[in-house]
């Protein structure tokens, strides 16, 4: 029997209980401009990102997608675009994705089904525990081979390689350095353009 938000009790969606969520239930959400994540089983919300935050993504998103499309090395995605983790219980919606041109397959007409190339998460003032710990879990879990995670207060990017089963630190770049980093051919990513 199909799930509604009238079940009795607690109003929906609090009444899912952890380890239950299933993609018809996660995109079945409001859209009400917060972003709902699962990890691990359980349900995350976000406030809306602030201004910063979104130049950010924007404009290290302009860096990727040039870089990508001039290349031919695949496609890149900016939030909102949710990530079915299914072998980790896992539905998350990170900042930027990348997509190599060999695994495109898994972008569905409503998802990406399966771990991205690349995931990017900026970190936000309410959750940076989320994207330290928890979703950097979740993404190791299932196979993610880069994860960078950007502190816009601090001005840094800090890049993880997925190597022997576990993320190893591959830089921390802060201000205005150029990173170049492993195997992503041609590519330099300038902080200087991602702050401005």
């Amino acid at each position: 029997m199909p799930y509604t938000p009238e079940t009795t009790g607690v109003p929906w969606p609090w009444n899912v209980s952890d380890g239950s969520w299933t993609w018809e239930l996660f995109s079945a959400l409001p859209d009400d401009g917060n972003r709902y994540e699962v990890i691990g089983g359980k349900l995350t919300v976000s406030p809306p990102p602030k201004v910063k935050h979104q130049e950010i993504s924007t404009n290290l998103g302009w860096q990727l997608t040039t870089w990508a499309k001039h290349s031919g090395a695949g496609k890149v995605f900016t939030a909102p675009v949710a990530v079915v983790l299914s072998t980790t219980g896992s539905y998350l919606v990170p900042d930027l994705i990348f997509i190599a041109k060999d695994r495109l397959s898994i972008i569905a007409t409503a998802n990406v089904l399966g771990a991205p190339d690349l995931v990017v998460e900026i970190l936000s003032p309410s959750s940076p525990r989320a994207d330290w710990v928890d979703k950097k879990a979740a993404y190791l879990a299932a196979g993610v081979p880069h994860y960078w995670v950007i502190d816009p207060q601090g001005q840094t990017l800090t890049a993880f390689r997925l190597m022997e089963g576990e993320y190893r630190l591959e830089g921390r770049f802060e201000g205005n350095a150029s990173f170049k980093p492993e195997g992503f051919l041609g590519l330099t990513v300038d902080l200087a353009g991602v702050w401005a």
